[in-house]
């Protein structure tokens, strides 16, 4: 993207309450974690883009599902996650549903990334208490179901 150290800010926050000036990032990287707090349809107008500038970007990804089971889980993954914890992870459709409630933002893409088995290999590979307790269903089989979600967003 062409910016120098000095204009990235890394940020570890409260994403529900951010303690920022309004209009203070020009964008915002959000890496496996909106998920977590993105899934409520008013965040984004209420709590994050407030802080991003006019025509300021958001770029986010997160761990999703090829297509959603929470009807009917795949046995593979519930070797790692119990279906409370699979509810933070979604497919495309849920995301863009979730995000075209917006007001204030327009989706410029949400794709399924390309090296969905490369990342859940380099995961479980790391001596993370998570990484370890997801092996179970990654070695069973499980990536044939998940996937990462990339989107991008602009502010209007």
């Amino acid at each position: 993207m062409g910016l120098t150290d000095e204009q990235i800010i890394p940020v570890k926050a409260d994403a529900i309450n951010l303690k920022y000036e309004k209009e203070y990032f020009d964008a915002v990287v959000s890496t496996d974690s909106y998920n977590y707090f993105g899934r409520d349809e008013n965040y984004l107008d209420s709590k994050l883009l407030p802080f991003v500038k006019k025509d300021g970007y958001i770029y986010i990804v997160v761990p999703g599902m090829k297509k959603d089971c929470h009807d009917d889980i795949y046995k593979e993954l519930l070797l790692s996650w119990t279906p409370e914890q699979l509810d933070y992870i979604h497919d495309i459709k849920y995301w863009k549903n979730i995000i075209s409630k917006s007001t204030k933002c327009e989706i410029i893409s949400i794709y399924e990334m390309e090296s969905n088995e490369e990342c859940w290999d380099d995961w479980i590979k790391c001596d993370n208490e998570y990484a370890i307790n997801d092996r179970k269903a990654i070695e069973a089989g499980a990536c044939k179901y998940l996937n990462f979600i990339a989107i991008v967003l602009k502010k209007k």
